[in-house]
């Protein structure tokens, strides 16, 4: 029998190798856009570089595509493409506080916020840095939808841990803000000594069900979710600032004698501002302030904290004139009009 040449051998290797080179992360849902929990439907995260995946061969899979309006979404992703390995919520609670209700661990959002596309995320990276806590298999989940649902309820965002005297949602957490599109940030000076291994994580300000997040993901209050355990020590006075990634899910705590530059939050709303049909409307006629651009409201600035530049908002798009003074009709509008009049009043006036 002939042997396989070296090259030949190669390329089998590199396209069968352990099964790992052939996989493809999923995304299934309880949605027709995902799959409705059919594998063979569900559709692909993608590391190329197109659409809404940012740089080719990151590591970091990401998809967008457009949701139905729902009062429950629920999704796995699957990083082998398969539903071994898949990757959920952390416990079987679900979002109203039931600790068996979702005993199939999936992502649940309740309400989520679908005016515009949404966009999940499978970050695959193993990071370097130290401040950057490592997830469980370095494999981390996320999406555009997460943090700013319920939709009409924004939800408050907190830091809690061992630099409080009493861990949780109380006058001591560090509340979150946008950093830049898709961050969150929080600063904290520390008020003691915190040892190498001291612990946090994030924690929605909720009375039912409230959610939170640490390294292996997400769960749902009374379920617990395994805190961030950071391997620098704190001195009373350094500066700790809280990194949230809300796209992957990435967590990193950054700890500085002094204060740094680069960690303010930039004043974007987290979640877009809600709209009261019933308030007079503006007039659209009218010249907007030079200083703030027509196209930069406040419910496009939050779309642009999670999911990049701004884009048009759905619905009719024209240069309407609604509440304003009519423009007068040009000369040449009137021309054809004038003409027929005179040509009938010509005809009307008796000959001499």
């Amino acid at each position: 029998m002939r042997q396989l040449g070296l090259p030949l051998a190669m390329v089998l290797l590199g396209l069968l190798g352990d099964g790992r080179a052939l996989a493809q992360p999923k995304i299934c849902g309880n949605q027709s856009a995902l799959g409705s929990w059919n594998l063979g439907e569900c559709p692909q995260l993608k590391d190329d570089g197109a659409g809404a995946d940012e740089s080719a061969g990151d590591g970091i899979y990401s998809l967008e595509l457009s949701l139905d309006p729902t009062a429950l979404l629920e999704y796995k992703i699957l990083p082998q493409g398969t539903w071994v390995g898949a990757l959920g919520q952390q416990g079987s609670c679900d979002h109203v506080g039931n600790p068996t209700g979702n005993d199939t661990a999936n992502v649940r959002i309740a309400w989520p916020l679908v005016s515009s596309a949404a966009r999940f995320y499978l970050d695959t990276r193993t990071l370097s840095d130290p401040s950057d806590l490592t997830p469980p298999g370095n494999r981390s989940i996320g999406d555009s939808l997460m943090f700013r649902s319920p939709q009409g309820d924004c939800p408050r965002w907190f830091v809690v841990g061992d630099f409080q005297s009493i861990v949780g949602v109380n006058g001591t957490a560090v509340e979150l803000a946008v950093l830049r599109p898709g961050v969150l940030v929080g600063r904290h000076t520390a008020s003691k000594l915190l040892p190498v291994g001291w612990k946090w994580k994030v924690m929605e300000q909720a009375s039912v069900g409230a959610r939170e997040l640490g390294p292996s993901g997400w769960a749902y209050a009374p379920c617990s979710t395994p805190s961030a355990a950071v391997s620098t020590a704190v001195m009373p006075g350094s500066s700790i600032y809280f990194v949230i990634d809300t796209r992957s899910g990435r967590l990193r705590t950054v700890v500085s004698d002094t204060p740094l530059d680069g960690f303010v939050a930039d004043g974007t709303p987290l979640c877009p501002k809600v709209v009261d049909m019933a308030s007079p409307a503006p007039d659209l006629a009218s010249k907007s302030d030079a200083s703030t651009p027509a196209d930069l409201r406040d419910g496009e600035l939050a779309d642009a904290a999670f999911d990049g530049p701004t884009r048009p908002l759905p619905g009719i798009h024209c240069d309407c004139q609604l509440g304003g003074h009519a423009a007068s009709p040009s000369p040449a509008f009137l021309t054809v009009p004038l003409l027929l009049l005179l040509r009938r009043f010509r005809r009307l006036t008796p000959r001499t």
